[in-house]
């Protein structure tokens, strides 16, 4: 049965103020950051503790660093090998509700236990997760309420030619015990356009998969272990469980905002030459969506850019920033009823993958320098509710 929150769009359309408040940052962590200086190869996932202790997976140096909420170093956990402890790409941290630290490790998950300084980086165990886990993947490690483990998954199909989510589900001990879909969105294209260069394979051709401001699916795990996920084309969040039935909607009347003209025409005009610079027909490109074919941009900007689910249950929807908000990151908070609480901007671009992090008043993220991909770590505080 579908569940529209009837009494939340009623109140929403009441003409009372917006709730909007604005974190603070209180670290900036960046090899060349000036008070806080540490060094990042690969940031692969973030994980907070009880503490506000934030945890960083880096797949590069095979080690996960924690930081205190003003961003001092205080110890890491790891280093490359196979032995126990050590990580050959650690991705996902996630903190469970034992107080243990997980981490994926290729095909595996490892625990880490808290020692005499409270912070969970002593090696307990690691058991076998997935055999063919993707273990280049940033999607987040998610344990939920009851303490299932959620081990993302991700495969191509040469079917429909799109990528496809699910999870494997573990108790914390290591047992399997079954799996979820991430549904498949109307709105979902291909990942990748590629060129034919032989019988068994081709040449990627990047940027026209899909064209400028396409809204792309969205989706988390919510703290009782369902998949919320959206088309990202209209504010609908849709909550699916083991068996893919729709459990409830969840849907506010908030229009997208616009893209102004010359936006759009100047990514308009990037496509086209784009696809003029192709050097063969259109026709013999793989993975290109109808809109790249028919150089069809949007009107408006995509509702929703990420979903991250709170410690506590809530649901953080990352609104499409406009252009006059470019530099920060739109978050409408949830609850777990689907009522909305309120809007916390945090003054930074965040990054996708890894998803941004919320426990309590701390908040992390990644944020990407355009120009050199270097990555920087994000602690912001949120203020209580006024």
């Amino acid at each position: 049965m579908i569940v529209h929150l009837l009494a939340a769009l009623t109140a929403l359309t009441q003409p009372t103020r917006v709730d909007t408040v604005r974190a603070t940052i209180t670290a900036v962590i960046a090899e060349e950051s000036p008070r806080t200086p540490f060094f990042f190869a690969s940031v692969s996932g973030l994980a907070i503790d009880k503490a506000g202790r934030v945890f960083v997976s880096d797949a590069g140096e095979a080690r996960i660093a924690v930081f205190a909420t003003d961003g001092k170093a205080l110890t890491t956990i790891g280093r490359k090998g196979k032995g126990p402890g050590e990580f050959q790409s650690p991705t996902g941290p996630v903190i469970g509700n034992d107080d243990a630290l997980y981490v994926r490790n290729m095909s595996e998950v490892a625990r880490f236990v808290p020692d005499a300084s409270g912070i969970a980086k002593q090696f307990d165990r690691a058991f076998a997760g997935p055999s063919m886990a993707p273990w280049m993947s940033k999607l987040a490690t998610v344990i939920d309420r009851t303490g299932r483990l959620h081990f993302p998954l991700e495969w191509g199909s040469s079917a429909d030619g799109l990528t496809h989510h699910a999870y494997d589900r573990f108790s914390l001990d290591g047992r399997k015990l079954d799996s979820i879909y991430v549904p498949m969105q109307p709105t979902a294209r291909s990942n990748w356009a590629s060129v034919p260069v032989s019988a068994r394979g081709g040449r990627m051709v990047k940027g026209i998969n899909v064209v400028p401001f396409h809204p792309v699916p969205v989706f988390a795990v919510s703290a009782v272990g369902t998949i919320l996920s959206s088309p990202s084309d209209k504010y609908t969040l849709q909550e699916t469980d083991a068996s893919a039935r729709v459990v409830r909607e969840l849907t506010r009347s908030v229009a997208p905002p616009s893209i102004p003209a010359v936006e759009r025409a100047d990514s308009a005009r990037a496509l086209g030459r784009r696809l003029d610079s192709l050097r063969v027909p259109l026709s013999q490109v793989n993975g290109v969506s109808e809109e790249v074919k028919a150089r069809r941009l949007p009107q408006v900007y995509p509702v929703f850019r990420s979903l991250t689910v709170g410690a506590d249950g809530t649901i953080w929807a990352r609104r499409w920033s406009a252009a006059t908000q470019r530099g920060t990151s739109w978050f409408d908070v949830l609850a777990e009823d689907g009522r909305y609480l309120r809007t916390v901007v945090v003054p930074t671009d965040c990054t996708t993958l890894p998803a941004p992090v919320v426990r309590g008043t701390t908040f992390t993220c990644v944020q990407l320098d355009p120009q050199t991909d270097a990555e920087t770590v994000i602690i912001a505080t949120i203020p209580g509710r006024r």
